[in-house]
């Protein structure tokens, strides 16, 4: 794999695919063990969704050590790091399922306020990146990894602008830009600048599963406290590399007797 092509790619179009990262059996039983997680998390009544066409399950790994595997990619660590530095980090991960669904036990989190921006998963243009004082914060803040486990197509795949990685506004939700269309096969891995202007394709009655990684520098925080969600017995059987992307290795310390500096070394 040419990882400056990718490189490349990424800094001149905001995006880059790399091609059969999971094998054809391997994305199956991904499916497989998302679908019954799924499941077990609905009769809980503990599944979240943007809508009734997206359903997500944040940090899979809390509830089956199976998706750990989704937190690291060997293959993509020297292009991660060259684009965040070493130390990069896992901001959050979830597993996706791009499919029209509804059932009683689904909480729409979107309902709760009317007024609250549309989501981000609604088929609206929107960036993933960050804002102040309505401007996008620099180019190349994070970047977004996500692994179709379903063949994205025409219909429903992921609409993005390239190049729009440079601009620093806040894209119209509802605007009609000249667009592509993103239609990887089940296995590629694709990354994407989070400053890209994309939205989410039609959903169907078909599942489109799929794995969505957020990553940013060590400094920026993750959206939930992974020491105090897994705990001491979990965590303590987790690989150096797994421990650096959730932060246990960038966290800040308690006071400055333990230790003056955020990053320490593993």
């Amino acid at each position: 794999m040419s990882h400056q092509k990718h490189l490349n790619n990424l800094k001149l179009y905001g995006i880059t695919v790399i091609k059969n990262v999971f094998s054809k059996k391997k994305c199956e039983n991904y499916i497989r063990r998302s679908e019954l997680l799924f499941l077990k998390l609905l009769k809980k009544k503990k599944v979240n969704t943007f809508s009734n066409f997206t359903q997500m399950i944040n940090s899979p790994f809390q509830y089956d050590n199976f998706f750990f595997q989704q937190v690291y990619f060997s293959k993509i660590d020297k292009i991660l790091s060259k684009l965040l530095d070493r130390n990069y980090v896992l901001i959050n991960t979830n597993l996706i399922n791009h499919k029209i669904f509804s059932h009683p036990n689904i909480k729409n989190i979107n309902s709760k306020n009317k007024r609250a921006p549309s989501p981000v998963y609604n088929s609206e243009w929107h960036t993933d990146s960050r804002y102040l004082g309505g401007k996008r914060v620099g180019r190349g803040l994070s970047y977004i990894v996500t692994i179709p486990l379903d063949d994205f197509n025409l219909e429903n795949g992921t609409r993005y602008i390239p190049k729009s990685h440079y601009s620093d506004k806040i894209p119209t939700r509802n605007a009609n830009y000249k667009h592509k269309v993103l239609t990887p096969k089940k296995g590629d891995m694709v990354i994407f600048d989070s400053g890209l202007w994309h939205k989410a394709g039609n959903a169907t009655n078909k599942g489109r599963w799929s794995i969505f990684n957020y990553y940013g520098p060590w400094w920026m925080k993750p959206y939930f406290m992974y020491d105090q969600m897994l705990g001491k017995r979990k965590i303590n059987k987790l690989s150096v590399n797994i421990k650096r992307m959730l932060h246990f290795y960038s966290s800040p310390p308690k006071n400055d007797h333990i230790r003056t500096h955020t990053v320490v070394k593993y």
